[in-house]
């Protein structure tokens, strides 16, 4: 059988050695990919994955691992932060393998197709979407001598339950959090303009409830029946989200979960029934607690701030806990309107915020907004990936600040409200409560709070004011 080595590379390589933000959730994306190579193409094919920041493998070790398992093909995924730690690994593989096939995937070269012509000297193919049937088909073909494009559009798959539930013999599952990533759908229709999402796939699909809990029940002993779905609007189809609950309830199967969704896409009978299926916590994009920003610049619905207030009634009501993402720095945002957003975080009974500043990435609308203001450039994408704007993600990749305000401002906000929230009494409680088992938890806990103390941010947030 021929070799399939698939990398999830750091965010860039210091000195050889990977560096990342955050590294606590399995690769989900690799684990499907791989798992249908193996699974469809099992007597042709043996794939496996390589998560380089999170099992902390330098460079001079990833040449060693080459070496010894002799692939037949080197698949690359990366977001836009990962593009310095993509191209280094590149580059060193190579240098040392100047033959080796090496495909780029994943949400950058999605977003920004012509970024392989800029560097085909060391990606030799590049597959944008979601790439499942074009890679093994790709891969096929090569191992018969057959040419394929330089860059292909992936076909989608349309039918979900045709693909193998994700093997996690492919990694060493002890070393992430234990909560199990799982998707029920795939795919987003809306247009929030910081988002890139919609470059990879817009379609919408959903998986068979029977094929879903079939996963469940796989995954129950890795997990303890603790699931995170990472569906970009898990709640779109609430026929099927209902089917799903009931499901659960008449199984009678005992599991923890949470979910990302939007404010106007619940409401109560939903939450009841979520609640009673063991929804824990729901993930609501939020964005901005200013009307006008959210419905005429982010595109985010036309649900108003008494509707978000009422659907945090309801989650109380049924015990769900609220997440909320919200941003500061929105094209045209002025400071009374940031106000606003700072004054709904805390006056809101949210028990976890991720606050951010927008970030142009490719493939967003936010990008093309950017690069009329002049914020950033493909010339800047390219020279980021090289590191020739310096080394890392954080401080190096513009932020979006609007105009009118100062990214010092911005930033004296972002800290401001970072601190008030996570220091209120009741957050700090809970926190202790939740930590009280775990020593990881209370170590990177602990590690956060000196951050939020000293910077007003997160240890795992890349902003630092430069």
């Amino acid at each position: 059988m021929k070799k399939i080595l698939l990398f999830n590379p750091p965010l860039f390589f210091q000195n050889g050695v990977p560096k990342s933000l955050d590294v606590s959730v399995p690769p989900l994306g690799l684990l499907y990919l791989s798992s249908y190579i193996n699974y469809y193409a099992k007597k042709k094919f043996r794939s496996e994955i390589i998560d380089i920041g999170k099992e902390n493998i330098n460079l001079n070790e990833i040449i060693s691992i080459i070496k010894k398992k002799e692939p037949f093909i080197i698949g690359i995924s990366s977001m836009t932060p990962q593009l310095q730690g993509a191209i280094e690994l590149a580059q060193n593989i190579k240098n040392v393998f100047p033959k080796s096939i090496i495909f780029l995937g994943g949400p950058h070269i999605s977003a920004d197709p012509d970024f392989i012509n800029k560097h085909s000297k060391l990606f030799d193919y590049a597959i944008t979407g979601e790439s499942e049937i074009t890679f093994l088909d790709s891969i096929i073909s090569l191992s018969k001598n057959k040419k394929i494009p330089k860059i292909q559009n992936s076909q989608i798959p349309i039918d979900l339950d045709k693909l193998p539930i994700p093997d996690k013999k492919l990694i060493k599952r002890s070393l992430y959090n234990q909560p199990e990533s799982m998707l029920f759908s795939r795919g987003c229709p809306f247009n929030c303009y910081y988002c890139s999402r919609p470059s990879i796939s817009k379609a919408v699909r959903y998986r068979s409830v029977s094929n879903l809990i079939k996963e469940i029940k796989y995954c129950y002993s890795f997990c303890n029946g603790k699931i995170n779905f990472q569906d970009d609007t898990f709640t779109l189809n609430q026929k099927k989200v209902t089917n799903f609950c009931k499901k659960i309830i008449k199984e009678k199967i005992k599991i923890y979960w949470e979910c990302n969704t939007r404010i106007d896409l619940v409401n109560q009978k939903l939450l009841k029934i979520m609640s009673q299926a063991g929804c824990q916590q729901i993930n609501f994009g939020i964005e901005s607690g200013n009307e006008r920003v959210r419905q005429e610049i982010i595109h985010k619905g036309l649900f108003t701030n008494q509707t978000i207030y009422q659907v945090f009634e309801w989650c109380q009501k049924y015990k769900i806990k609220i997440a909320c993402y919200f941003m500061i720095g929105h094209p045209s945002e002025t400071k009374k309107e940031i106000d606003d957003t700072k004054r709904m975080i805390l006056k809101s009974p949210i028990n976890v915020l991720g606050l951010s500043i927008p970030i142009p990435f490719p493939g967003s609308p936010l990008y093309n907004i950017a690069k009329k203001e002049k914020v950033i450039s493909q010339k800047y994408i390219n020279q980021y990936a090289l590191k020739k704007r310096g080394e890392g993600y954080t401080g190096i990749y513009p932020v979006y600040i609007p105009k009118g305000l100062s990214k010092k401002y911005v930033y004296s906000q972002l800290q401001e409200i970072n601190r008030k929230f996570y220091f209120q009494p009741r957050i700090i409680i809970k926190k202790i409560l939740e930590d009280f088992t775990s020593f990881n938890k209370i170590k990177n806990d602990f590690k956060d709070l000196i951050y939020l103390i000293f910077k007003g941010v997160s240890s795992r947030k890349p902003y630092i004011l430069k």
